[in-house]
């Protein structure tokens, strides 16, 4: 059975340099699919580049000099308006990386969060395919087991702080809400940031760790014992 445009698109959503021949076949019928396949690459490509940008040789210097100074308020200030003047998501990531502030991971997850999130809660109405689950959380050398992956209506690769990870949407008896993986990013266990009328929830794995994100009027952190029940990140490390 042919691949319809709704599954198409589902599909290069979770999954842009897919290459399988059902994929290829369904991109070659018609203009629209191959259009489709294009923009999703070309976001990726965005996502991925963001994570390369250089920034001035000297831009740790100069945050470290601004982070010397004394403040009222958190110490990430300095460093998020400093990366700012850089470019957006992909040198805070750079920065992040480099000087090694877990605190930071609130800044992320706005940035994040106002790329996509929304839109991608109001366009996930169906169950993502088993397939796609597996694929994507094996390669992040994790797994999600029946209790949060039946929840899940779309699934995709996107970056974070410490290289790759997973956007996904799950379903609950509140809402839709956003789980992010981290596989390669340590977070402070159980904390609770605000951003831009939401909050995320944030998991701490032995290896990784995720950060559920909803409204400010949903419960996210009663998702916690499905997260730290279901997700798996033992062998991110393997």
């Amino acid at each position: 059975m042919s691949m319809n445009f709704s599954e198409f698109k589902k599909l290069i959503g979770s999954d842009p340099w897919n290459r399988e021949p059902e994929t290829l076949r369904a991109r070659n019928c018609a203009p629209e699919f191959e259009t489709a396949a294009q923009d999703a690459e070309a976001f990726e490509e965005k996502l991925q580049s963001a994570l390369l940008v250089q920034p001035p040789t000297d831009l740790l210097d100069q945050i470290k000099g601004i982070s010397q100074k004394p403040v009222r308020q958190r110490t990430w200030m300095p460093l998020a308006l400093a990366a700012s003047l850089v470019i957006a998501v992909g040198a805070v990531g750079i920065v992040w990386k480099q000087s090694q502030q877990w605190d930071n991971v609130e800044s992320y997850l706005a940035d994040h969060y106002a790329h996509d999130g929304d839109k991608l809660l109001e366009t996930s109405t169906e169950p993502a395919s088993e397939q796609d689950v597996i694929k994507i959380m094996a390669s992040l050398g994790a797994s999600a087991d029946q209790p949060l992956a039946g929840r899940i209506k779309f699934i995709k690769y996107c970056p974070t702080p410490q290289g790759r990870g997973a956007h996904f949407v799950v379903s609950t008896d509140q809402g839709p809400m956003t789980i992010i993986l981290m596989p390669h990013l340590q977070v402070n266990d159980g904390e609770m940031v605000d951003f831009d009328q939401m909050h995320a929830f944030l998991v701490n794995f032995e290896h990784g760790s995720a950060a559920i994100i909803g409204k400010q009027s949903q419960a996210v952190e009663k998702l916690e014992d499905l997260v730290r029940d279901s997700l798996k990140t033992d062998l991110v490390d393997a």
